[in-house]
């Protein structure tokens, strides 16, 4: 097991991150204080669950352009059932929840049984919910948050925040889910050799619906965690989150064609980005350079990824065998939790 860890695609990312992150604390104090470290840790508990709902789409061998539109569109479904409908925030959230089910499930029907593109579908149902949540709210903003989500948001112990609990809580289940039950190693094989997986009996059509009704629940996670931090719900929550869902990812070693994804490598690269977007702060940087530094993460990930793919190959000839840019040993597809 700890072999394992020690050979993850993110572990030389996270260690040259630590590194760093103790020479800052010695040359910026302000960097290493409790406060600072709550700063990332928060930033990162919400980009983890973004980065999973984008994780869950990939391992299946599909994208999801509409993670954004479905967490402004839950944003603004927790804010006008509490602040309009006056709905106990508890009902509120479950029903923010729901909504973000549905349009995940919508998309996974869409795609799974009309054969139309992932990325078209999503593109046009993102834009789709995010027209409804301007419309809704007029462009206005509900200020009104329950003190409930506040806490869950803005809460915290020394430097850990409350909301980093309900992200190791999705990432142990979503990464769980993938490795150990059914329906997870599902995904994966579909993703990992989509037509090798239906001649084994394994239903495409499922595997995609499953994929995308997760994502847009996780998805609604996000948004629901968004609100608490951000203390408003405003429309414009997921205008900025696609770079985000794509970026942590495959930085933390989710395979772009399927078949291979890690959830703490989600919860890994969330950290790194949140750590190296607050050093750009601390130092004064302009912050348009975590979009650079972001962009340079994910090609290094991917050049990484398929060097390991050359190197590996010529000793994994005998056990394992690569389909559709999974890897897969003794026909089990790859999933770390």
């Amino acid at each position: 097991m700890m072999g394992k860890l020690l050979r993850a695609q993110w572990m030389p990312l996270l260690g040259a991150i630590a590194v760093a992150g103790v020479v800052l604390s010695f040359t910026n104090k302000e960097f290493g204080t409790a406060f600072n470290v709550y700063t990332i840790l928060q930033t990162a508990a919400v980009d983890a669950v973004i980065g999973l709902s984008q994780m869950v789409v990939l391992s299946v061998g599909d994208l999801s352009l509409a993670v954004g539109g479905i967490g402004g569109l839950v944003t603004i479904a927790v804010g006008n059932l509490f602040s309009v409908q006056h709905w106990p925030i508890g009902a509120a959230i479950v029903g923010a929840l729901l909504i973000g089910l549905v349009c995940g499930l919508l998309n996974g029907i869409i795609i799974a049984y009309t054969g139309i593109s992932g990325f078209i579908v999503t593109l046009a149902t993102g834009t789709a919910f995010t027209g409804i949540s301007y419309g809704v709210t007029s462009t206005i903003p509900y200020s009104n948050v329950s003190s409930v989500l506040v806490t869950l948001g803005q809460g915290r112990v020394s430097f850990f925040p409350y909301a980093l609990i309900v992200t190791i809580a999705a990432t142990v289940l979503i990464g769980g889910a993938l490795r150990f039950l059914p329906i997870g190693r599902e995904v994966l094989a579909v993703g990992g050799n989509r037509e090798a997986a239906v001649l084994s009996g394994l239903s495409r059509q499922r595997a995609t619906l499953i994929a995308h009704t997760v994502s847009g629940l996780l998805a609604a996670v996000a948004a629901v965690m968004y609100v608490g931090v951000l203390q408003s719900a405003t429309p414009a929550t997921g205008s900025d989150w696609l770079i985000v869902s794509f970026a942590v990812p495959i930085i933390g070693g989710t395979a772009l064609v399927g078949g291979e994804a890690s959830a703490s490598g989600c919860f890994v690269a969330a950290i790194v980005l949140a750590a190296i977007n607050d050093a750009l702060i601390v130092l004064n940087i302009n912050t348009d350079a975590v979009e650079l530094a972001e962009g340079l993460l994910i090609f290094a990930a991917v050049l990484a990824g398929r060097l390991g793919q050359v190197v590996l190959r010529p000793g994994q000839a005998s056990g394992t065998r690569r389909g559709g840019g999974a890897t897969e040993t003794s026909g089990a597809p790859a999933a770390t939790t």
